[in-house]
């Protein structure tokens, strides 16, 4: 839990998967609208934390044998 971004809506704490993890989970996920929804997060996102997000990717790689870093990669060079 420690990567979730808290948000307080109505006096109640809510909280949300933070902007990495949700590329990772759209890079997994692969349909054509997630890939789009990640060059987007991408372009309004530059602070974002790539090495966690490629190490993810790389295990996600490795233990399902898809390649989700390359995907990845492939839209950090448009």
């Amino acid at each position: 839990m420690e990567r979730v971004e808290k948000v307080t809506l109505d006096g109640v704490d809510v909280c949300f998967a933070g902007t990495e993890d949700i590329v990772i989970h759209k890079i997994i996920a692969g349909r054509p609208r997630d890939l789009e929804d990640v060059e987007s997060i991408i372009h309004k996102n530059s602070e974002m934390d790539r090495e966690y997000i490629e190490d993810w990717l790389k295990k996600f790689s490795e233990a399902i044998g898809e390649l989700f870093l390359d995907r990845f990669r492939q839209i950090l060079k448009k």
